[in-house]
């Protein structure tokens, strides 16, 4: 039987500067919160961390010729997948920005950036997390772009210079203090067995968090989404053959000026 999280939190939620501590998570497209770091925010919203989630593209009207090939319900679906999940990682927030799956390489990278350096000034998050230019699922290109677009936002939010004007709708530099990139090592990923996954040297990971309360609010968003990959990993979970309990990550870029080799903790060094 799947473990549930105890619903009172004893980690605290404010910074030891006395700030509401709040999480920022920036993914690509609407599924992608559902593997890798659905046990990471359901822990955090659970711990009464502000949990935010932003994604870069999201459903849209289908065009006439989606629509006479059947596919005028995938943005529904999608729409039902997110939200689903959302739901089951007990996400507080949910930020989409309008742009379709696959035609983030038609924009400007400086206009992505904009978009998200907005969105940092706007919820003022201690950490963010995203994935690296690869995705988990050895994705498409919306990965490299998002990951290049979420680092160079978590730099300049902060510097009055750049974006000022935002300044007229209230919202100042503010400086995210840390990124992370959602990873899998690649001991976890040969140990599955499950092809198309990207993984990284495991001396590469710097976090590695315990989310084993979270098992079913984790299995519940795997159910939410539908991946050939996925489906391999619901298959493995269901069979007790495959155990995940932990979830993974590399420290990109910290402001903080004591660097822990090893944390057990995105806030670490915060709280």
């Amino acid at each position: 039987m799947a473990r549930t999280h105890s619903p009172v939190s004893i980690t605290r939620e404010h910074s030891v500067a006395g700030e509401k501590l709040s999480l920022l998570a920036i993914f690509a497209h609407p599924e992608d919160e559902s593997f890798g770091p659905a046990g990471t925010l359901a822990k955090y919203a659970n711990e009464g961390v502000q949990v935010s989630l932003a994604m870069a593209t999201r459903e849209s009207t289908p065009t006439p010729a989606e629509a006479k090939t059947g596919r005028a319900d995938e943005g529904t679906a999608q729409a039902r997948d997110r939200m689903c999940s959302c739901r089951t990682s007990g996400v507080r927030r949910v930020c989409v920005l309008d742009t379709r799956p696959g035609e983030l390489v038609k924009l400007d990278l400086g206009l992505i950036e904009g978009q998200l350096v907005r969105l940092i000034r706007e919820i003022q998050p201690q950490v963010i997390i995203t994935f690296g230019p690869r995705g988990l699922l050895n994705g498409d290109s919306d990965y490299e772009i998002i990951s290049r677009a979420v680092t160079a936002a978590f730099r300049d939010a902060g510097d009055a210079s750049k974006f000022e004007q935002y300044f007229r709708e209230g919202l100042d530099a503010f400086a995210p203090q840390k990124l992370y990139h959602c990873v899998l090592p690649q001991s976890l990923v040969t140990s599955w067995g499950i092809d198309g996954l990207s993984a990284v040297p495991d001396e590469r990971i710097t976090t590695i968090l315990d989310v084993s309360s979270y098992s079913e609010a984790m299995t519940k968003a795997l159910y939410c989404q539908r991946h050939h990959i996925l489906d391999s990993i619901r298959w493995l979970t269901e069979g007790r053959q495959l155990q995940w309990d932990a979830e993974y990550y590399t420290l990109i870029e910290s402001r903080l000026n004591k660097k822990p080799r090893r944390e057990k903790d995105l806030f670490a060094g915060l709280r």
